[in-house]
């Protein structure tokens, strides 16, 4: 099974960061292994970070939770009361788990392998830039 490895990481930085600097964008990039833990991260060009980097992070750490993007994750909870259960998850993990769009697991023959989250444009720009960057990387 493909592990999520340094050089891996890097390969999926490279892919967003050229998917960024097509759409004219400037992100703070995370990427996590299948446990949630940090790998790598970057922040591109003038990007001041901040909460930048801690949403990067949250969302790669969504994504690897719940093995689906952080816009499917927030789709799929949207229509539940007071969207409960994003609002028990962030009150039990503070600061740990984003639903906005920007995340995208890693997923090879159905193993997780980890995860990737950006921050710092809109959230439909997050989305399309990391989804876009990496649909067809191999694992």
């Amino acid at each position: 099974m493909p592990a999520m490895t340094l050089e891996l990481a890097e390969e999926c930085i490279r892919r967003v960061k050229l998917k960024a600097t097509e759409m004219k964008i400037s992100l703070s990039i995370a990427v996590l292994d299948n446990a949630g833990k940090m790998v790598a991260y970057v922040r591109m060009g003038q990007n001041p970070g901040g909460f930048g980097e801690k949403l990067a992070i949250a969302k790669a750490r969504t994504a690897v939770a719940f093995r689906r993007t952080t816009q499917e994750s927030l789709e799929r909870y949207a229509n539940l009361p007071a969207n409960y259960y994003i609002i028990e998850t962030s009150a039990l993990y503070p600061g740990e788990f984003c639903v906005v769009p920007g995340g995208a697991p890693l997923i090879t023959n159905g193993e997780l392998i980890g995860g990737v989250g950006v921050s710092g444009s809109t959230s439909e720009n997050d989305h399309k830039c990391v989804t876009e960057a990496l649909a067809d990387i191999t694992l």
